[in-house]
C-alpha cells in the first residue's frame, strides 16, 4: 500500500498519520519538485497505541540537497513525524510511503524468516541444470570412450547460449595416480566427439537448456587457458588398490558468457590406466546483481 502526503514548507514538525497503521516494514520517501539550496530532515515514528516518538537513526539529519530521501521503518507504525531544519528555498515537498506485510521485527532481530539457498530457488524455477562425462569400464563400447591411458588426454566442449551460466557446482572423481584438469575459453579446430545429457532438476515446470556438451571432441588448438600455466592436478598412489580418489572442487561460482565456446581437458599424467568421471552442475540466466 503507498500513502503521500504533501507537506509544508514552514511547519515544523508535521505529523503523516498512517490511516490503518503500517503492520511490517515501510519504506519513507521525502522529495521536492525543486529542491532546496540547504536543509536537513529527520523522522521520528511512533507506535500505536503510543504517544512516545522514537527516533530514526538512518533518518536523521539528511541532507535535501542532493535529491530525494529515504528509509525504512519497522513496523508495526501508527504515524511518522517529519522535521525539517535549516531549509532555504524548495518547492512541493511530499512524503509517500510504500508498507507491506514484511512481519514486524524482522529488520531488527525480533523475528525469524526462512530462507533458501539460489541451488534450491533454481531448481524450483526450472533453471538449474548438470551433465556428467565418464571413462571408465562401464563405458567401454566403441565411441564411448572406456579408460584413459596413460598419457592421454580427453576433452569435453561446453558451448553456451544466449543466456549467463553461473557454475554452481564442479565435481571431478578418478581413480588414477595422477590427472591434471585444465579450463580454457575459444578453442579452434573443434570436431567429432559425442553429444552429452543436460539435465534438468525439475520435472514438473523446466526451462529448456541453452547449453549443448560434448565428450571426446578433438581440437586444433585448445585455446585460451583460465588459469594460464595453473592447472588444477590431483593426486592418487601408484598402488593400484589404493587409487580410489574423490574430490569435490572447491572455490568460487564462476560466471561464463553467453554464446561463449568452452573447453575442459583431462589429462593421465600418472602410471596406468584412470577412470574418471567429471560433474558439471549450472543456473543459466540473468544475476540479480548488475555486471
Amino acid at each position: 500500500m503507498v500513502i503521500s502526503k504533501v507537506l509544508d514548507l514552514v511547519a515544523t514538525p508535521q505529523e503523516f498519520p498512517i490511516p490503518g497503521g503500517a503492520d511490517g516494514s515501510a519504506q519513507l520517501t521525502i522529495a521536492f519538485t525543486s529542491l532546496p539550496s540547504a536543509g536537513t530532515v529527520s523522522v521520528q515514528y511512533r507506535r500505536p497505541g503510543t504517544t512516545a516518538w522514537l527516533s530514526l537513526s538512518k533518518f536523521t539529519s539528511l541532507s535535501l540537497t542532493a535529491g530525494p530521501v529515504s528509509g525504512r521503518v519497522d513496523g508495526p507504525v501508527s504515524a511518522v513525524r517529519i522535521t525539517f531544519t535549516g531549509l532555504v528555498g524548495g518547492a512541493a515537498p511530499i512524503a509517500w510511503m510504500d508498507t507491506d506485510s514484511t512481519p514486524s521485527g524482522l529488520y531488527s532481530g525480533l523475528a525469524a524468516m526462512t530462507t533458501q539457498g539460489y541451488a534450491e530457488a533454481n531448481v524450483k524455477n526450472g533453471v538449474q541444470f548438470d551433465m556428467r562425462a565418464s571413462w571408465g569400464l562401464f563405458n567401454v563400447s566403441p565411441g564411448t570412450g572406456g579408460v584413459i591411458p596413460a598419457g592421454a588426454v580427453r576433452k569435453i566442449l561446453f558451448q553456451t547460449g544466449a543466456k549467463t551460466v553461473l557454475i554452481k557446482l564442479r565435481e571431478l572423481q578418478y581413480i588414477a595416480e595422477e590427472v591434471v584438469l585444465r579450463l580454457f575459453r575459444a578453442p579452434t579446430g573443434v570436431t567429432g566427439g559425442t553429444p552429452l545429457s543436460i539435465n534438468n532438476y525439475n520435472a514438473r515446470n523446466p526451462v529448456a537448456s541453452t547449453v549443448s556438451a560434448t565428450k571426446n571432441v578433438t581440437t586444433t588448438t585448445d585455446g585460451t587457458e583460465f588459469n594460464g600455466t595453473d592447472p588444477e592436478v590431483f593426486f592418487g598412489s601408484t598402488n593400484n588398490p589404493q587409487r580410489n580418489q574423490a574430490t569435490a572442487l572447491q572455490g568460487r561460482e564462476r560466471l561464463l558468457l553467453p554464446n561463449t565456446t568452452y573447453l575442459v581437458t583431462i589429462a593421465n599424467t600418472g602410471s596406468g590406466d584412470a577412470r574418471v568421471e567429471y560433474h558439471l552442475d549450472w543456473y543459466e540466466g540473468d544475476t540479480d546483481l548488475p555486471l
